[in-house]
């Protein structure tokens, strides 16, 4: 009896072994990469106009391995909210997180529209140079999406020169300041030439200086505007909106070229998630809940570990993100 029970555990204990074994090989040399950012398009009202409030949305970052957030601003950063913007930065910095300043108008591509952006990569000179360390921008990041202007498809040969001269305008700015460059871009520019010619439709929305690595002009002819951008931008973050993570048309079958590519180059690319409310029902997962969500993070984040191009998970937006996990922020329009 008693050789039978020590027969029988020495088949569990051997058992055992061989599956540990198995997990650590197929884990080998493969990190699961969890960094995290977040978009935040209305500071005041995700604080609620009250210092008081960064604490609370500090640590629900913290808790879920945000990195990085791009945080809108507008003229109040240099006035009536700027007391925000530093209690923001300075709690964010002192938790490990970076802040970028968000900015973006769909005509910044255009040579009429892009004293714009000059204007906003202004105010965010303006407002580092007068606050503590602490309290500055890491870097500035760009949503600029003229694929949905009438001159997209009238001139895109054209727009998308602009777009490029729009980039490189900043990436040039953010190096002269030390700072890190950043831009969104729709996951389909895999399909769109950067230089000439139209080898590609895609799709006339996010949801259906000189670049630091320049190529020779035979790569540049073939490059694509997603590679460019890579190249162009110190990370780039898709706008992948799908509430499915696998299968045809999720979001690991929309960004498999793009992380290709990433990988490919030495870039980094952000898969971005929606779950703000959105005009239609598959390009959020806002009204799914939590555990769908954080599901679907998790067969992303397992599908890119040890993949050098993927920069993890960016949500869109901060203040949807806190609703659906029932963090108690107003959601912003």
């Amino acid at each position: 009896m008693r050789k039978w029970h020590y027969a029988a555990v020495g088949a569990i204990v051997l058992a055992l072994a061989a599956v540990s074994i198995m997990v650590l090989t197929e884990g080998r040399g493969k990190t699961v990469n969890r960094d995290t950012a977040t978009w935040v398009w209305d500071l005041n009202a995700l604080l609620d106009g009250d210092e008081a409030n960064v604490p609370r949305v500090t640590e629900f970052m913290k808790e879920r391995q945000v990195r990085t957030v791009y945080l809108h601003v507008g003229a109040a950063m240099l006035g009536e909210e700027a007391g925000l913007y530093r209690a923001f930065n300075r709690a964010a910095s002192a938790e490990g997180i970076e802040v970028q300043a968000l900015g973006g108008e769909r005509n910044w591509a255009l040579a009429e529209g892009r004293a714009g952006m000059r204007e906003f990569l202004g105010m965010v000179a303006d407002y580092n140079a007068a606050v503590a360390e602490t309290e500055r921008f890491a870097g500035v990041h760009l949503d600029v999406e003229p694929y949905s202007l009438p001159i997209w498809d009238e001139d895109r040969e054209g727009t998308i020169r602009g777009w490029r001269t729009t980039v490189e305008e900043m990436s040039d700015f953010a190096r002269a300041h030390g700072l890190r460059s950043g831009v969104d871009i729709p996951f389909w520019l895999d399909e769109i030439p950067a230089f000439g010619g139209d080898s590609g439709s895609g799709e006339a929305s996010e949801n259906s200086g000189t670049p630091r690595n320049s190529g020779s002009g035979a790569e540049e002819a073939s490059e694509t505007l997603d590679q460019w951008m890579m190249r162009s931008a110190d990370s780039v973050t898709l706008m992948s909106y799908r509430n499915e993570a696998e299968g045809s048309g999720g979001v690991l079958d929309l960004v498999k070229q793009e992380i290709e590519h990433a990988r490919g180059t030495g870039a980094v690319v952000l898969v971005g998630l929606n779950v703000a409310k959105d005009t239609e029902p598959k390009l959020t997962f806002r009204g799914l809940g939590a555990d769908r969500f954080r599901d679907a993070v998790s067969r992303i984040q397992r599908a890119y570990a040890g993949n050098a191009g993927f920069g993890g998970i960016a949500v869109h937006d901060l203040a949807a993100w806190m609703q659906l996990e029932g963090a108690g922020t107003k959601e912003a329009d």
